[in-house]
C-alpha cells in the first residue's frame, strides 16, 4: 500500500506541475501590457503623423544641402521639436474631443476615447511634450525665429481646438497654417548654416495650397465615411455640416490646381529652368493620382497612409525627390 500511494503521490505532483511555472506566466503578462501600453501611447501620440514634420526639411532640400551634414544638424532638431509639439497637440485634441470620437466608427478606439487612458495623466504628457520642445528649440536656436514660430504654430493649435474647428473652411484654412510654420521653421533653422536660407514666397505658397489639397481631402474622405455609415455629420466633427461633396470636390480641384501652377511658375523662374523643368513631371503626376483618390474614395481620410495604398503617389514622391535632389545638390 505504501509503494503504491507513493506512486500515486508521483503521478499527482507530475500533473500539477505540468503547466510553465507561475514566474513565466507572470512575466508573459506583464510583457504583453507593457506592449500594450506602449501601443496606446504610440496611437495617442500619432506618430505615424510624425511624417508631417517632414516638411522641415522642404528648404533643406531646394537649398542644395541635402548632401551637406552640417545642414542636416541645422534642421533636425527644428523638425524633432514640431514631432514633440504636434504629438502634444494631437493629445489634446483628443481630450477635448472624445466625446466626439466616440460618435465615430473608427476614432472610437482611440486610447482616450476609449477610456484606456487617464485624462488626468494625459495631461501630463502634454506638459512634458511641450516643455522638451520648448527646451530643445532654446538650446538649439535660442530665441529667435525657429523658437517663435514653433511658439506660433502651437498657440494656433490651441486657438483651433477651442474656437476655429468647428468652422467650414476656415478649419482647413488654418491647418494649412500648420504646414506653412513647419516650412519657415525650416528655412529659418538653415540660416545656421547659411545666413541667406529664407522661406520664399514659392515655397510658402506651393506648401500652403498642397496642405489645403490634403485637408479637404481629409474632409472629403470623412463625408464619404459618414455617408456610407449612415450617420450624421456633425456627430463627429461639426464642420462637416458646412460641406457637400459638390462643394469638397470643387476645393480639392482649386488647390490642387493652385499647387501646381505655383510650383510650376517656380520651376520657370529659376535660373536652370531647362533641366529643373523636368521635377514637374513627377509632380504633376502626384497632384493627380491624389485627385484621383480623393473624388472617390475614403482613403484619403487618413493621408499618412496613402503612400502605404497608393503606388502612383509613392512612385511619384520618390521621382520628384530624386529629380530635386540632382538637380539641386550634385549637378
Amino acid at each position: 500500500m505504501r509503494e503504491q500511494g507513493q506512486v500515486v503521490d508521483h503521478e499527482n505532483y507530475g500533473r500539477e506541475n505540468s503547466g510553465p511555472p507561475s514566474g513565466i506566466l507572470m512575466s508573459g503578462t506583464s510583457t504583453a501590457l507593457i506592449r500594450t501600453l506602449i501601443c496606446r501611447w504610440l496611437v495617442s501620440l500619432r506618430v505615424n503623423h510624425w511624417t508631417k514634420s517632414g516638411f522641415c526639411l522642404a528648404a533643406l532640400l531646394f537649398h542644395g544641402a541635402v548632401f551637406d551634414g552640417s545642414a542636416w544638424f541645422a534642421v533636425l532638431p527644428a523638425a524633432i521639436c514640431f514631432c514633440l509639439v504636434s504629438s502634444a497637440v494631437y493629445l489634446a485634441n483628443d481630450i477635448f474631443n472624445r466625446k466626439e470620437d466616440r460618435c465615430h466608427p473608427d476614432k472610437r478606439d482611440r486610447p482616450i476615447a476609449a477610456g484606456h487612458i487617464a485624462v488626468r495623466v494625459a495631461w501630463v504628457v502634454v506638459i512634458v511634450l511641450v516643455g522638451t520642445a520648448l527646451g530643445l528649440s532654446f538650446v538649439f536656436y535660442g530665441g529667435g525665429s525657429v523658437t517663435r514660430v514653433l511658439i506660433g504654430y502651437y498657440l494656433l493649435s490651441w486657438l483651433y481646438s477651442f474656437c476655429l474647428r468647428g468652422l467650414p473652411l476656415v478649419d482647413v484654412l488654418v491647418i494649412g497654417l500648420g504646414f506653412v510654420a513647419r516650412v519657415a521653421a525650416g528655412a529659418f533653422a538653415l540660416q545656421s548654416f547659411d545666413f541667406t536660407a529664407h522661406p520664399t514666397g514659392w515655397l510658402v505658397g506651393c506648401t500652403y495650397f498642397l496642405a489645403l489639397l490634403l485637408g479637404f481631402g481629409k474632409r472629403k474622405g470623412e463625408w464619404l465615411l459618414m455617408e456610407s455609415s449612415g450617420m450624421a455629420l456633425g456627430s463627429t466633427r461639426r464642420a462637416l455640416r458646412g460641406y457637400t461633396a459638390e462643394l469638397l470636390n470643387v476645393l480639392i480641384g482649386c488647390s490642387a490646381l493652385f499647387a501646381g501652377s505655383i510650383y510650376l511658375a517656380y520651376c520657370l523662374s529659376r535660373s536652370d529652368r531647362m533641366p529643373f523643368i523636368l521635377t514637374a513631371v513627377p509632380a504633376l503626376w502626384g497632384l493627380l493620382s491624389y485627385l484621383k483618390l480623393a473624388w472617390g474614395s475614403t482613403s484619403v481620410e487618413t493621408p499618412e497612409y496613402l503612400l502605404l495604398r497608393s503606388r502612383s503617389l509613392l512612385i511619384s514622391l520618390i521621382g520628384w525627390l530624386v529629380l530635386v535632389g540632382w538637380f539641386t545638390a550634385v549637378r
